[in-house]
């Protein structure tokens, strides 16, 4: 109360001067009073998680006593694992002008933040209690529509949705859509273009992430592809094409993520770069980064993993219809791949390298049908569709497939360039834990 009487005394001079004191006036001078004392009386820190911080650390830093910070440090334990507090998260924090905690709270990750709010202690002489409490974002789910186009200024994916307005994951999101149809490191030109239809996710007012893309449409080269998100009775949700046909392909485009370049093809004859002696190269060469996630372009079995001489670290899997794949160069093998384990289409089964017979890192791609090797892109092609929508279900499909082109920004239908209305969803509720 030392701190607040001068303000309180100002506040009563000022409504003094300024002429005879009423009850209306009285009544304003001491709300006025009121919130000056409070704006006076905390003092309120908003940052990020420092490199190497503790929570006692991060505390102490703010002059917090270490009577409490033990204290509080204690209360905190009770909820929430302190070994999980993360450099470059955001923390906000609220402190009496006595240095007691008023309020603390620390984003966990995207769906939780921790919330630990002090409580007035119940004797002078006794420390404060702590209400701590691990709580769940709020969010909600947009559904937007974009366009965007493949030019010269932006000539990757990535870029073009960065120039629609969104960033890199709803590029990948929409490469795993059509990477059966579309090698997305080679195959683009300036021309091509995309309409996406997707949830957007809101958090606290601001942007939580992206949800499932509900609908898209790609064009290249003069051929364009759809895809519908959509979950047939008794069957996981996927993606079909305008006729009802998964999206899904028996292997996909590349072994590498969307981006990748072809710099050495199939080939019966060619001068290898170290041994400088003219023979076959029967695989095809990606240009990547040392590190690059690979994946196995189709599900199957493990049949070797390990060093195989100038292949350096390989993986050799064996699929369904007479079809292998051997993936050579790595920089290391994922863990837990090995022979005899089974792995899924577009699992990561190791990282780009240069190990072995090789001047630099790149994936070195086999693809082998009945024991004899093929061109992987000339046969990738061949492959036929994925299951289709069964046929009791097609209707069902169709009527849902129309609904979301509808909603396409640049549909045949609609004006291009315009936006689908943002639909806000009920709330997304996620379950709050330690």
């Amino acid at each position: 109360m030392k701190r607040a009487l001068p303000i309180a005394l100002s506040a009563t001079v000022l409504a003094g001067c300024a002429g005879p004191r009423t009850p209306e006036t009285a009544s304003a001078t001491a709300a006025l009073a009121t919130v000056h004392v409070q704006e006076q009386a905390t003092r309120l820190i908003e940052a990020r998680v420092p490199r190497n911080a503790t929570l006692a650390s991060l505390l102490r830093a703010h002059q917090v006593s270490d009577e409490i910070v033990e204290h509080f440090v204690q209360s905190a334990k009770s909820r929430f694992d302190l070994r999980r507090l993360r450099a470059d998260r955001p923390y906000r924090l609220q402190l009496g002008l006595d240095g007691v905690i008023r309020e603390f709270t620390y984003q966990i990750d995207a769906d939780k933040f921790l919330k630990v709010v002090g409580a007035d202690a119940p004797r002078p002489d006794a420390l404060p209690d702590f209400d701590v409490q691990v709580v769940p974002y709020e969010k909600h789910k947009a559904l937007m529509s974009i366009r965007g186009e493949i030019t010269r200024e932006t000539p990757s994916l990535i870029a073009a949705v960065n120039a629609a307005g969104e960033s890199i994951s709803l590029a990948l999101d929409l490469a795993r859509v059509f990477e059966g149809e579309v090698d997305f490191g080679n195959e683009l030109q300036p021309g091509d273009s995309f309409e996406i239809l997707f949830e957007k996710i809101v958090r606290e007012g601001e942007f939580g992430g992206y949800g499932d893309i509900v609908a898209a449409r790609f064009t290249t080269g003069g051929r364009s592809f759809e895809a519908f998100r959509y979950a047939a009775p008794g069957q996981k949700p996927d993606y079909y094409d305008r006729e009802g046909r998964s999206m899904r392909r028996f292997f996909l485009k590349s072994p590498l993520k969307f981006e990748p370049r072809v710099t050495s093809g199939f080939s019966f004859r060619r001068v290898h770069p170290v041994l400088r002696t003219a023979r076959a190269h029967r695989g095809v060469d990606y240009g990547a980064p040392t590190g690059a996630p690979v994946l196995a372009v189709a599900s199957g079995t493990v049949v070797r993993a390990g060093w195989t001489g100038g292949g350096g670290n390989s993986v050799y899997i064996r699929h369904d219809n007479g079809y292998e794949t051997r993936y050579l160069h790595f920089s290391r093998i994922a863990p837990g791949i090995r022979a005899g384990v089974r792995v899924t289409q577009g699992e990561v089964i190791g990282n780009v390298g240069s190990t072995g017979l090789s001047t630099g890192p790149h994936l070195h791609y086999e693809l082998l049908k009945g024991g004899t090797h093929v061109n992987p892109l000339e046969e990738h092609r061949k492959l036929p569709p994925g299951q289709p929508i069964p046929q009791a279900s097609l209707a069902a499909y169709i009527a849902h497939r129309d609904r979301q082109a509808w909603r396409f920004a640049g549909s045949p239908d609609r004006a291009l360039g315009r936006l689908a209305q943002a639909v806000t969803a009920a709330p997304t509720q996620t379950a709050a834990g330690n």
